[in-house]
């Protein structure tokens, strides 16, 4: 899988806890990669390096843990290793198991996986897990950052499904507003953008809007909300959207009026 696997650096922060707020503002901590996309084939094992930087004032420990990413009524949510059956997370080993990092300094972790048969898991969060503890009157936290790991295997396909696409008309107290549900009802975890277009009766363009990117893993759902903010006169409009899901395309339109 190492010689096979593709990489997609993608901005995602795991916090367990809200430690960070009791850091002054000017310090922080971090890992790069902040997510790995891989594609290869069940039983193949690769191993990944992450880099993490304690930028804060104080010694940091952390214990490296793996949890299963997993999807329940459209909704993504992390368990404990081996609770799954295809674990990945279970099958995860680290170098170093713990460490600390002093301010400033940088350390590297190794981590590699397995993809077990059969397995439905597409996504691994490999934590930092904080073991120090921050404190602020009688208020004591632990902080954790960590790294997506996503699995696109052969066989895997992609597909997608949209919702009715609602309008909000334009009021004088706030724009117009397309609302939408988008789920990845495919096997493979995809990397959504879109783009909203408004036509006017006679399919002339009046304005579009860029819906930034987003990430699903297999059966997740999305809520997509977008706003225009150009003026849109009284009269007959279209608004169209389109979603690029890495190789396939979704469309929706909806016809409005404005009085």
């Amino acid at each position: 899988m190492t010689t096979t696997m593709e990489r997609t650096l993608f901005a995602i922060l795991f916090t367990a806890l809200a430690a960070t707020r009791l850091l002054p503002a000017a310090e922080s901590m971090s890992v790069s990669p902040s997510e790995v996309t891989l594609r290869g084939d069940v039983g193949q094992t690769t191993t990944q390096t992450l880099s993490f930087t304690n930028n804060t004032s104080r010694s940091l420990s952390f214990a490296m843990i793996a949890q299963d990413a997993v999807v329940r009524d459209g909704k993504r949510s992390y368990v404990e290793a081996g609770t799954q059956p295809g674990s990945i997370a279970a099958t995860a080993a680290f170098s170093p198991n713990a460490f600390t990092a002093a301010p400033g300094e940088t350390v590297s972790i190794n981590v590699t996986v397995t993809i077990p048969p059969r397995s439905a898991v597409r996504a691994v969060a490999i934590m930092c897990s904080g073991t120090t503890e921050f404190a602020r009157g009688p208020m004591r936290m632990t902080a954790s950052i960590g790294t997506l790991l996503t699995f696109a295997l052969t066989g895997d396909e992609i597909a997608g499904t949209v919702s009715p696409l609602l309008i909000h008309l334009p009021t004088a107290s706030s724009n117009f507003v397309a609302v939408q549900q988008v789920a990845n009802s495919g096997t493979e975890p995809i990397v959504a953008s879109g783009m909203l277009v408004i036509l006017n009766a006679a399919g002339a363009l009046i304005g579009k809007q860029a819906i930034p990117g987003w990430r699903m893993l297999p059966g997740e759902q999305t809520d997509i909300r977008v706003q225009y903010d150009g003026n849109l006169a009284s009269g007959r409009y279209q608004a169209l959207t389109t979603y690029d899901l890495t190789e396939k395309t979704l469309t929706s339109t909806a016809e409005f009026t404005v009085n």
